[in-house]
């Protein structure tokens, strides 16, 4: 009966040891809803196409932030090199006695070796490192600069810019390969508009100061600063670049089937031809902004760099902005937006609307921010839906596609401007609604893809 009573206690005994068993359940049942949190969020982000990220981390690291930086300085050389003939065109009229038709070939024939060099680097730019690459192109944007500055009449500079184009033309394409080599697609609006900076900064910076140097010492200094200034960024590039060879891994194929499986993708002719209707609508009207501003409503020499520099100022706030509504409602519905409403200062700054100049200031600032603006949603639109294996040969086509829409869109508005040597332009408004009409193209071709 002892032993009975005994065995009966047993389970008596075994009561803290249930209590202890407790807390590993208790412990359990409070882990448990963040874990079904997070799978459910993931799940969620998983079908819209999204990458959940932690926010405790820095949108970019070191050394994402470190080729971020080099990039966008390049940018910088090849923008103003770029940009700042445009408010030099009368002094470049006088110069070598040419009409505003004239001019516009000098910007084209830019534009247009650009596009052939783009065709050429397809061949070469998936088959050697990116940094190799860009460094080439870049040293011979540099000769072209000097080619540029020394050129004593119209056909050498145009020669000049020819050969800054087929060189220099190649560094977009490079980059923005680089930036979808390095950058995951969730964060590549942001990276995007810190590129724009580089826009930006140009205007604030690079134009206005090529304008004083032209004005302060003679007209082609400003090429042998960017010159100057390139040299800089090369042996920058060249030292804190990192090789960037990802994209050799794996097995050769023959490029000229790269670049046909490029344009049998149907995606990928959809996405040049948006980048023809983007640029043809911007380039008809960029170029003869400032000799309208000069010719037409009596703008300054002195009152023209303020124009670039308020411009370039507004940018710098807004390309950001622009980069991180990409990123948070999708490239499409960010194109379309600021697209449409770019439409706005398309006409306004292509209309004798007013000669106030405290009223042109800010008419030219909003064409700035729309313009500027409408480019960071594009261009990751377009990293975000080619393919990842010909990534590098098409964003050299890309790059082609671009720079061959600029010459479009400058010749077209050309043939629709009359402008005399030293006369007003006339027609300038039908400029506006052409660079409408494709603007509205974009917005269409832009909405065939998913909100990105």
């Amino acid at each position: 009966m002892a032993a009975k009573k005994k065995a009966a206690k047993k389970p008596v005994k075994r009561r803290p040891v249930k209590k202890a068993a407790k807390r590993p359940a208790k412990a359990k049942r409070a882990v448990k809803p963040r874990h079904h949190e997070h799978t459910f969020l993931e799940s969620e982000a998983a079908v819209a196409g999204v990458a959940i990220t932690d926010t405790k981390q820095p949108v970019f690291s070191k050394s994402q932030w470190t080729v971020l930086v080099i990039l966008a300085f390049i940018q910088f050389m090849h923008i103003v090199d770029f940009m700042v003939l445009m408010p030099l065109a009368k002094k470049f009229e006088i110069h070598f006695h040419i009409s505003t038709n004239q001019f516009g070939w000098l910007v084209s024939s830019y534009t247009l070796a650009a596009f052939f060099a783009g065709i050429v680097g397809t061949f070469f730019i998936d088959r050697i490192s990116r940094k190799r690459s860009l460094v080439l192109a870049f040293a011979g944007f540099i000769i072209g600069n000097l080619l540029c500055a020394l050129a004593p009449e119209y056909k050498s500079f145009l020669a000049a810019r020819v050969m800054t184009g087929l060189l220099g033309g190649l560094l977009q394409g490079i980059s923005f390969a680089i930036i979808g080599d390095i950058i995951e697609p969730a964060k590549r609006g942001r990276a995007t508009g810190v590129m724009m900076v580089a826009f930006s900064l140009a205007a604030v910076l690079g134009v206005p100061a090529g304008i004083w140097l032209s004005n302060r010492y003679f007209l082609q200094m400003p090429y042998f600063i960017i010159a100057v200034g390139s040299v800089i960024a090369l042996a920058f590039a060249q030292m804190r670049l990192p090789a960037l060879t990802n994209h050799l891994f794996g097995p050769k194929q023959n490029v000229v089937r790269q670049i046909l499986s490029v344009f049998r993708e149907g995606k990928h002719r959809r996405l040049f031809l948006l980048m023809v209707f983007h640029f043809v609508a911007a380039f008809s009207i960029i170029p003869y902004i400032a000799p309208y501003l000069q010719k037409n409503l009596g703008v300054t020499d002195e009152q023209l760099p303020f124009i670039y520099l308020f411009g370039g100022l507004a940018t710098i706030v807004s390309s950001p902005v622009a980069g991180w509504l990409t990123d948070k409602i999708g490239s499409v519905k960010t194109y379309s937006i600021i697209s449409g409403v770019a439409s706005i200062p398309f006409l306004l700054v292509t209309n004798e609307t007013t000669r106030d100049f405290t009223l042109i200031v800010p008419i030219a600032v909003m064409f700035f921010i729309f313009v500027s603006g409408r480019m960071v949603p594009a261009m990751a639109l377009v990293n975000n839906e080619v393919n990842p294996s010909v990534r590098g040969i098409f964003m050299s086509l890309n790059g082609s596609v671009q720079q061959l829409a600029m010459s479009m869109g400058a010749i077209a508005a050309s043939f629709i401007i009359v402008a005399p040597p030293g006369k007003p332009m006339q027609y300038y408004a039908w400029v506006g609604m052409f660079g409408c009409v494709f603007n509205a193209a974009a917005i269409l071709t832009a909405n065939t893809f998913k909100n990105k």
